[in-house]
């Protein structure tokens, strides 16, 4: 099929279900996703960061050679971030509406142009039961160093997954 055909069939798709329902014509999504240096990156916003007026983003990212699945917490701006000691492990726990929950292996804070708290799960079979988790999701919320951050809108139930997997694919096939 041509790309021309392929970019037709997927504008034309969502255009009749909009057009059947005037339900869908009021969906607003909002998500970010993109890839670079065979990393995969799927990001939403949430509230502000606890003690601020300064808003939070989630975003999950997938290294694609080898599996690894980490998330972040960010924010431009969050003095706890900036006086927390770089050198402590703080692992995270992300919590999805499904009621399932998987806690990282490491974790802690990080400055720079954004003030992060950051976890990873490792390679392969480590971080296989979070992105499995995703499949099911629709919010997510974050338990880290005693704090409970969020809830984070996932926009549509299983997109996080559906877009770390999926940009996981086109990087595997040199396409991004």
């Amino acid at each position: 099929m041509s790309k021309f055909r392929s970019i037709v069939r997927i504008a034309v798709v969502p255009a009749l279900l909009l057009a059947a329902s005037p339900a869908f014509a009021q969906v607003n999504v909002n998500f970010s996703q993109n890839s670079r240096n065979g990393v995969c990156y799927f990001s939403v916003g949430g509230p502000n960061a606890p003690g601020t007026d300064k808003p939070m983003t989630l975003e999950f990212s997938y290294r694609v050679r080898d599996g690894n699945l980490g998330a972040s917490i960010k924010v431009n701006g969050w003095e706890r971030v900036q006086k927390a000691n770089p050198d402590t492990t703080y692992p995270m726990t992300v919590v999805l509406d499904t009621g399932k929950s998987k806690p990282s292996r490491s974790g802690g804070y990080q400055s720079g142009f954004n003030d992060t708290i950051w976890a990873g799960w490792g390679p392969g079979e480590l971080s296989t039961p979070l992105l499995d988790l995703l499949k099911g999701a629709k919010t997510a919320r974050v338990e880290v160093d005693g704090m409970k951050l969020g809830p984070f809108d996932l926009q549509m139930k299983g997109l996080a997954y559906v877009s770390l997997t999926q940009c996981a694919e086109r990087v595997r096939a040199g396409k991004e």
